[in-house]
């Protein structure tokens, strides 16, 4: 089960709390989808675009459509259309991070980040299926991670980019 708390703490930097206080029933929606999610029986890229899309309308609705988001130092913000697609990406590692280690979950991971642009399957291969992957995959993985996305999505799991 995906704990709410922890949905919260991925929501929070991008909805802020007072926006996060207006949507209960969304974040109980989300954790459900998460929680009850079936390899082989669901599919990944379906989870995330309903993830995306149920994320999309509570923002829109609670926004009134002005998509203008209070972020926890107060700074306000307009919300563009591609943060969707990265917030449920966000969402999506609480469910990678609680795979079992076994061939089966390398290997959906393998497709679904092969597929779909997702930093959330990179790092689960990365971090947590580590010991199923070669050096040159590792490499290769840190490679699209840093090339792919901005280093506020990756540096905390992979490093400053002046570092590493």
């Amino acid at each position: 089960m995906i704990e709410l708390e922890r949905l919260t703490e991925v929501l929070r930097p991008w909805l802020g709390d007072t926006l996060l206080r207006r949507m209960p029933r969304v974040l109980t929606e989300a954790q459900r989808r998460l929680s009850v999610f079936t390899p082989g029986k669901d599919d990944l890229t379906q989870l995330s675009h309903g993830l995306e899309g149920l994320i999309y309308a509570a923002v829109r609705r609670e926004t009134d459509a002005t998509f203008l988001v209070t972020l926890p130092d107060q700074t306000r913000v307009r919300m563009e259309p591609d943060d969707f697609a990265v917030i449920a990406d966000e969402m999506m590692w609480l469910l990678f991070e609680r795979f079992p280690i076994d061939a089966r979950h390398l290997m959906l991971l393998r497709d679904y980040s092969v597929r779909v642009s997702s930093l959330s399957a990179i790092r689960a291969l990365y971090e947590r299926y580590a010991e199923y992957e070669t050096l040159d995959e590792l490499k290769a993985l840190r490679r699209v991670a840093r090339g792919s996305f901005p280093a506020y999505r990756w540096q905390s799991w992979l490093g400053r980019p002046e570092y590493t």
